[in-house]
């Protein structure tokens, strides 16, 4: 592996003499003060555009296990949920739960408007055709509500073995 020399850290380490008087140890040394340094200045650096705050939440009250099993039903990391559901809470949103399955439903859903478009625009040649056309509609709207119900009433477990471990 090829060394940048013309990197920052070799010039400080090159500014502070260590490369040609110092040990192996020294040069170590050095490289971990710069590396401190530096992370202090890129923190500095971003506390001006990304402000941080600390957030504690008590578990004898139980808001750190809420605030946990509500970012992995989320599917995401805590400080991604916490910073999703303050921006959604001060948008008046909503943050999905399980954007696949909202997919899901916008699929099924565009799925049945392109049928029923299909269907209505066939020219008919005879009254019967008519009652066809609309039974056809009726069985795909009923079709479409078994899709939806199972969809929002029987969502997959986040934990399977949680659900099999409270049987037992």
């Amino acid at each position: 592996m090829r060394k940048n020399r013309n990197s920052p850290m070799w010039e400080y380490l090159e500014a502070a003499g260590v490369l040609e008087k110092g040990t192996d140890e020294e040069i170590k040394a050095a490289k971990r003060l710069y590396r401190k340094k530096y992370l202090l200045r890129y923190k500095q650096q971003q506390r001006g555009s990304k402000p941080e705050y600390t957030v504690n939440f008590s578990k004898d009250s139980g808001e750190y296990e809420r605030i946990i099993l509500a970012a992995k039903r989320h599917k995401m990391p805590v400080t991604t949920f916490l910073r999703s559901a303050a921006l959604a809470y001060l948008n008046r949103t909503y943050i999905v739960p399980d954007p696949i399955r909202i997919a899901r439903l916008e699929q099924l859903l565009s799925d049945c408007l392109n049928e029923i478009k299909t269907i209505a625009k066939t020219k008919e040649r005879f009254f019967w055709g008519r009652e066809q056309k609309v039974e056809e509609i009726e069985k795909r709207i009923v079709k479409l509500e078994s899709d939806i119900s199972e969809v929002l009433r029987n969502p997959p477990l986040a934990f399977p073995h949680d659900h099999q471990n409270q049987i037992a």
